[in-house]
């Protein structure tokens, strides 16, 4: 054996890229574990390693209660579908051979508890998972989740929230845990059984959960590892409020970055952000069944007076049924609100309250931004765009490095002529488009090829497309017949 093959960090990353050996359709048994268990079976050296790998990442519990001698014959070579009906559990002896693999375990996805009864023998505490770092949880009942929530747990993702999850103490069991998702599949939760678990875990760095009352985000508040947050209820099971809004204390959310909201209560999100400072926050975004200007605007100005104004990069805010009407009287109210977030990289609005900015509010609103990368400002009612070219084009110049924008443009009424004007922006790569189609598709196309040489036009634009790259391509031959 090469001396190289004794060092064990060698092993280990020739060993590791094995296990990352592509896999062709057709294959019955993965390359990867054919190999790493020919490996194992090469000589003492390679056996720990190679049986490490093998075990790391399992999706049920078979492959394991497949090493107990007694349960082997009734597993392999075909299983049965309810196998284990009537089957004793594991004895002393056979929780051994049980462990002997199960500590080797890093990544379990759970989908099913058919055999889990044969681990009843096992005492109450007993982690037979001792090593597990991820754990995903695809079924109702939690009874058996005691097993598998070990000491060095990282990641934790939970289908269906049931009341006893409480009782496991996940955060005492697993106190190295970083990131928890918890989905309710449209049920409930209770608010106090989700607050306990929240609130046992200190060393959160992402949570994703249903709606939370103020004891448990008075909790996250002062998680200082805390960086990502999302709160998420299923859009078919109620937006109930979880916050006594008159009893709320939080502190700073020092080091939160990322903050989401969908479909939870409207009233719930301003509370929290009207008695937090958010002042590491950077990206925000909500998604709601219907967003009108009354709700939408106190949220944002809750927004506006905290820290985050100093440090928001990205907000995303959408209506899940935008098509909902509201007078158009302040058309640019909401975008307004926005104007103090002079950080913004990415601002994205498609809500029912209408967003159909003219020239100035345009020139305005890109003057308070000039970061930004990317805008979209959508109309879903379709209303006559009031920003003109010449109106577009000053706009642009305050946002250099502007690479996507989805505003609304009058491409009817052209005021601006390409062979007058110096100004290029060259950054810009993209632009939407919504309205009726140009009157004149030839001029429009000349001005976005001379002005806007490297914007890409979707199929949307028709004829306006047709042309630029008729244009593009008269000018790549030009230059080519010039070289």
């Amino acid at each position: 054996m090469h001396q190289a093959l004794l060092v064990p960090e060698v092993v280990l990353h020739i060993f590791a890229h094995v296990n990352e050996i592509g896999e062709p359709s057709y294959a019955e048994r993965p390359l990867s574990r054919q190999t790493l268990a020919a490996l194992a079976t090469t000589c003492k050296t390679f056996y720990e390693p190679a049986m490490d790998f093998l075990w790391s990442d399992m999706n049920r519990l078979l492959p394991l209660l497949g090493c107990v001698t007694r349960l082997h014959p009734m597993i392999y070579p075909t299983t049965q579908q309810s196998w284990s009906r009537g089957i004793e559990p594991l004895s002393e002896p056979e929780r051994s051979q049980f462990l002997r693999h199960s500590c080797r375990v890093r990544t379990m996805s759970v989908s099913s508890d058919d055999d889990f009864h044969l681990l009843r023998s096992f005492p109450y505490d007993t982690c037979v998972f001792p090593k597990l770092l991820s754990l995903s949880w695809v079924i109702i009942f939690t009874r058996y989740l005691r097993f598998f929530l070990s000491p060095t747990l990282r990641s934790c993702y939970i289908a269906i929230f049931q009341p006893d999850l409480a009782r496991h103490s996940i955060g005492t069991r697993c106190p190295a845990l970083e990131g928890l998702d918890i989905v309710t599949m449209g049920a409930v939760a209770q608010a106090p059984h989700l607050s306990e678990t929240i609130r046992s875990c200190k060393a959160f760095v992402r949570l994703q959960c249903p709606p939370l009352n103020s004891a448990a985000w008075k909790h996250l508040s002062t998680v200082p590892t805390l960086l990502n947050v999302s709160i998420y209820q299923e859009s078919f099971s109620g937006s109930l409020s979880r916050l006594d809004t008159h009893n709320l204390s939080f502190s700073t959310f020092l080091n939160v970055t990322t903050l989401r909201f969908c479909f939870a209560p409207i009233t719930d999100i301003i509370a929290v952000i009207q008695h937090s400072e958010f002042p590491s926050l950077k990206e925000f975004e909500l998604v709601d069944h219907i967003l009108p200007g009354a709700e939408l605007l106190p949220l944002l100005r809750a927004l506006s007076q905290c820290k985050a104004r100093n440090t928001l990069e990205n907000i995303a805010i959408y209506d899940d049924d935008p098509e909902v009407d509201e007078p158009s009287a302040n058309s640019f109210v909401v975008t307004r609100e926005l104007l103090c977030f002079t950080q913004l990289r990415s601002l994205r609005l498609y809500v029912g309250c209408s967003i159909n900015p003219d020239n100035v509010s345009l020139f305005e609103a890109m003057s308070s931004w000039p970061q930004i990368r990317s805008l979209s400002l959508s109309d879903p009612h379709r209303r006559p765009p009031q920003v003109t070219f010449r109106g577009l084009f000053a706009a642009l110049s305050q946002c250099p490095h502007l690479h996507a924008l989805h505003v609304e443009i009058d491409v009817a009424n052209i005021d601006i002529d390409p062979k007058a004007e110096s100004f290029q922006h060259t950054s810009l790569k993209s632009i939407g488009y919504y309205s009726s189609p140009a009157a004149n598709a030839e001029a429009v196309a000349r001005i976005i090829f001379t002005m806007l040489p490297n914007v890409q036009l979707a199929d949307t634009w028709g004829d306006v497309n047709t042309h630029l790259k008729s244009l593009k391509a008269s000018s790549s031959l030009q230059g080519a017949d010039g070289d």
